[in-house]
């Protein structure tokens, strides 16, 4: 009875050391798709940092060009002879764009004191911001409108809109 008994715990032995295995084998294949997935984010954090930086860099030479753009008069000044000016034609040659394009006075100067104030880590301040109102799309009443208290119904009636639309808007704002 005790033989019986003795390979009766021997038999359960292995078994338990089988599964120890094989637990161990699960734990290290996720200890490697963890290392992989630190690794993907490095990476990951590496483009995006590297997008953002592009986009910057971008930023400011858009803003540069509107900048010239806005101080620059559109006609290039001509000499005696009806021909632009030698060394103006090169630099207006760099500036001139594809197609024809009337740029507002107001939004690229809001748009750069605007971007400066960000890059600067000042903020928006909206007391510091004199600009006319602007008629707002439907989105961009119905988020101010769900900020300032008003229920989805409330938006809805006053938007013309429908329930459903008010709060995908909302949801995907």
């Amino acid at each position: 009875m005790t033989t019986i008994f003795l390979v009766f715990l021997f038999i359960i032995q292995i078994i338990c050391f089988y599964f120890l295995a094989l637990l161990y084998t699960k734990v290290s294949k996720f200890d490697d798709l963890e290392k992989k997935q630190r690794k993907l984010m490095a990476e990951m954090d590496d483009s995006i940092g590297a997008y953002l930086s592009e986009l910057k860099d971008e930023n400011e030479r858009l803003i540069e060009q509107l900048t010239i753009r806005v101080q620059e008069p559109s006609s290039p000044k001509v000499t005696k002879g009806n021909e632009p000016a030698p060394e103006e034609s090169a630099t207006l040659k760099d500036y001139e764009p594809v197609m024809a394009v009337t740029m507002p006075k107001i939004p690229v100067q809001l748009a750069i004191k605007s971007y400066n104030a960000v890059a600067t880590g000042q903020g928006h301040n909206p007391e510091e911001t004199t600009v006319a109102p602007v008629a707002m799309d439907a989105r961009t009443q119905a988020i101010r409108l769900h900020d300032a208290g008003q229920t989805i119904e409330e938006i809805a009636k006053k938007l013309g809109k429908g329930r459903t639309e008010i709060e995908l808007i909302l949801k995907f704002r």
